[in-house]
């Protein structure tokens, strides 16, 4: 018994022996000499313009960017060169030699528009496959049903591929994810005899291991009685024109926990639309036209949803206390429906609430107190509503705001000192068309991450404050404009209201405080804020001259100092402002020529400076004369010193006083100095007037 053991022994041992030495084989000589030629080869069909390909040398293949192998066996098992700005006329079929190849993206070549590779559908062994962002065109083949070990399968963003027939996806047994976003599903004859015969789901019926499906931008009918065989976790439909009600088989997905469904021309009610989807995570049913009111029974129907997104659609009624109860809800975005009552009292019950988008609704009443109790929120989209009262005191327990926006809506009240001392990560505070009134606090220059300021259209008194130019949140070389999620908003520009993305919106600078009764001059600090994109200073009673420096805003494309009291010249440095296409001067007393040179040149329409006689030049039909130029420049800076409110009374008192001293002094001295005789007179009478005081005579 004892040999026995010993020889079971002795044969594990060497047996572990072999195996460790296979593993050091594979780990010196890496990948097989047949797959690296292979690799080599599909490098050549293809040109490479940045050199993101330069590892791609030597005899251990797994060691060149974008490929993984096997540590065991040393073949290759996955090759990612996705969005590597790659460029070719075609992929080359040497990539079937990689046998043991199980992950391939290719996404974002450019192919020249060559037709889809074929020889993929041979590649059986592949469960992961991107080839989204290339250029291909003409019909997908259908041999890519017989990648049955596929799980996720990309082919969207591809603009000239035409998907003519679903059937061969029915047989991607095992199939988790399917992306065909924005590819043609156009009706070609074979197409609309295919919907119009089996119903595009019909084909799905053999995918009962599906758990992921994309499809996004397509059009198609489903049954109302097709029951489907499988259970989805993930699915998104994308602009898909189903339209009229929610699709019953949806429903019956219950162990859903992502539905996207953006842009499908639903109708229905969302008491109609939801199930009691226990899983659920991310709803996400915007722009379609949903109506009727939010559930009463939602944090039943949802109770372990993360994200709600709803807006752009027509759901009415108030917001239901029973939201309060949805404990697990980080972000909510319910904009742009017709919600009206007040905002929930309960509101400070969600503590895990990072973000609030209610805008563009007709939700009345004050903002709740309890809103401090949401102390994790980095985002409050309130505008464009029928709010009321102060901003609440106990908004300064939310310190983690990034973006605060209650323009358009009846608020009023001086504009809190607390904003400033409190909310040290504001990046975006919109304010206007309200009822704010009083001076702008100096503690507003303490939100040194601020991008946009917007306190337009409100009662503001007192002048600019000077501290503006610390904002470091808008000058260059700020890494603030990168360390947040930046979130998509209307804005006034250029004269116009524009919505910016979230992308762009990041990357927005903007100061404007038109629109109130602001009094004196311009501070020449703000022309720090050389990253401003937009300056609206329009329609207030700002006196004096523009900054010299004005040129120093290099970023600037939109300036507004209309209806206002400025005076002077225009700096010639506005010619610098290199990037400008919106600037109006207009209605002031600005005189002299008009500066040009550059990107000015290029704004020639006279209403830009009209209301200002005593300016001339291009583009205006006045033209300028050498003598009443130089004049026009000294009335100006007459008018200047009129209008100067800077000098107070005290000052112009205390310069009086001196003068008069001085005329007196040197009346007399000067006198003195001038005539000897009398000089001799008034020494003769003083040293008289002394003797006397010094013996008491």
């Amino acid at each position: 018994m004892s040999s026995a053991i010993l020889l079971f022994f002795i044969l594990f041992i060497e047996f572990f022996a072999i195996c460790c030495s296979v593993k050091a084989v594979n780990t010196t000589f890496g990948c097989t000499a047949g797959e690296r030629k292979a690799l080599l080869r599909f490098r050549e069909s293809f040109s490479d313009p940045y050199s993101t390909l330069s590892s791609w040398k030597g005899e251990d293949c797994c060691t060149w960017l974008g490929i993984r192998c096997d540590k065991f066996t040393g073949h290759v098992i996955s090759l990612d060169l996705g969005n590597k700005d790659l460029q070719g006329k075609t992929l080359d079929s040497s990539l079937l030699e990689l046998k043991h190849l199980s992950y391939l993206d290719l996404s974002g070549f450019d192919f020249q528009y060559n037709s889809f590779p074929a020889f993929i559908g041979s590649m059986k062994q592949l469960q992961y496959l991107n080839l989204s962002l290339m250029s291909f065109h003409g019909v997908v083949p259908h041999n890519l049903g017989n990648l049955s070990s596929l799980r996720v399968l990309d082919l969207s963003r591809i603009d000239d591929l035409i998907v003519d027939d679903l059937a061969w996806i029915s047989r991607l047994s095992s199939l988790e994810h399917l992306d065909l976003s924005y590819v043609d599903l156009s009706p070609t004859k074979d197409l609309l005899k295919f919907i119009g015969r089996y119903s595009f789901w019909d084909h799905f019926a053999k995918l009962s291991k599906l758990s992921d499906l994309r499809l996004s931008s397509f059009k198609f009918k489903v049954k109302l009685d097709w029951v489907p065989p499988f259970q989805l976790r993930w699915l998104v439909l994308e602009s898909c024109d189903i339209g009229g009600q929610f699709p019953q088989w949806v429903q019956m997905q219950k162990e859903l926990g992502y539905l996207y469904m953006e842009n499908c021309s639903i109708s229905d009610t969302l008491s109609n639309s939801l199930y009691k989807y226990k899983n659920m995570f991310v709803l996400f049913l915007s722009n379609n036209h949903i109506q009727g009111p939010i559930p009463n029974n939602i944090s039943q129907m949802l109770p372990s949803l993360l994200e709600l997104q709803l807006d752009q659609n027509s759901i009415n009624g108030s917001l239901p206390d029973s939201l309060c109860e949805m404990t697990s809800l980080i972000y909510m975005d319910i904009s742009r429906n017709h919600l009206s009552g007040n905002l929930p009292e309960c509101l400070g019950n969600l503590r895990d609430l990072m973000g609030i988008g209610l805008s563009s609704n007709e939700i009345s009443g004050v903002i709740p107190n309890s809103i401090s109790g949401a102390y994790l929120l980095e985002y409050l989209k309130l505008n464009n509503n029928s709010l009321t009262g102060k901003l609440p005191f106990t908004m300064k327990n939310c310190t983690n705001l990034i973006v605060v926006d209650i323009g358009e809506n009846k608020f009023l009240g001086k504009l809190p000192k607390w904003i400033g001392n409190y909310l040290p990560d504001l990046r975006l505070l919109r304010l206007r068309n309200n009822k704010f009134y009083g001076q702008i606090p100096f503690e507003v220059c303490q939100l040194l991450k601020l991008q946009m300021l917007d306190l337009a259209n409100n009662n503001l008194t007192g002048g600019i404050p000077n501290c503006f130019g610390n904002l470091s949140g808008m000058v260059p070389n700020s890494n603030y404009h990168y360390d947040w999620v930046a979130e998509s908003f209307t804005e006034v520009l250029k004269g116009l209201e524009l919505e910016y993305s979230s992308e762009m919106s990041r990357f927005l600078v903007n100061l404007d405080v038109s629109n109130n009764n602001l009094v004196g001059k311009i501070p020449w600090e703000l022309t720090r804020l050389s990253d401003l994109i937009g300056l609206n200073l329009s329609h207030n009673h700002l006196v004096g001259e523009i900054p010299e420096l004005i040129g120093d805003m290099k970023s600037v494309e939109s300036l507004d100092l209309s209806n206002n009291n400025l005076s002077g010249t225009i700096p010639s440095s506005l010619s610098d402002l290199s990037f400008i296409s919106h600037l109006n001067l207009s209605n002031n007393n600005l005189s002299g020529k008009i500066p040009t040179g550059r990107q000015l040149q290029t704004l020639d329409y006279p209403s830009i400076y009209e209301g200002n006689p005593r300016l001339c030049g291009a583009p205006l039909p006045k033209k300028c004369e050498e003598g009443s130029m130089v004049q026009s420049i000294m009335d100006n800076h007459v008018a200047a010193n009129e209008g100067d409110n800077i000098i107070d009374d005290k000052v112009l008192l205390s310069i009086v006083i001196i003068c008069g001293f001085a005329t007196g002094f040197w009346g007399v001295i000067g006198f003195l100095v001038i005539n000897k005789r009398w000089r001799q007179a008034y020494f003769e009478f003083a040293e008289e007037r002394i003797i006397r005081r010094l013996f008491g005579g």
